[in-house]
């Protein structure tokens, strides 16, 4: 078993100078789950999906992550991944990500699936998958 989660942050700026129609086309192409303030992301289960999402992103004019010494530098948009790590096989910790400085935000705890289901806990308050936003007033 392996699940995935993708989030797909950017800002409203980004999208008005990029996307096709601006933020009214973001909003009518269901591009957003949630925003808050100048903040907006788009989430979805399916990797190939949000694989398709990054690749139109890019061929609108989105800067895709440089990798400099082993570290990603986002740009225009930060693709954040939750997966239940100890199904993959695969050892993806030399990479690191460094958020792009609009990106103000905290993520929920996460914790392994077995730890949760040895304290039988609910799963959803340990995903990762909610996230705070600090404006740069209150950071």
């Amino acid at each position: 078993m392996k699940s995935l989660f993708e989030t797909l942050f950017t800002t409203k700026n980004i999208i008005s100078a990029k996307y096709p129609s601006g933020w009214n086309g973001w909003l009518n192409d269901g591009m957003s789950d949630e925003v808050e303030g100048e903040l907006t992301r788009f989430t979805t289960m399916d990797r190939l999906h949000m694989h398709k999402v990054v690749d139109d992103l890019i061929s609108y004019g989105f800067k895709s992550p440089e990798l400099i010494d082993g570290v990603f530098h986002c740009k225009d948009y930060y693709l954040n991944v939750y997966e239940y790590y100890q199904y993959i096989q695969k050892d993806i910790s030399k990479y690191s990500c460094k958020a792009p400085q609009w990106l103000q935000i905290k993520s929920q705890p996460v914790m392994p699936l077995m730890e949760i289901d040895k304290k039988n806990l609910d799963i959803s308050d340990y995903n990762g998958l909610d996230y705070t936003y600090f404006s740069k007033e209150s950071s």
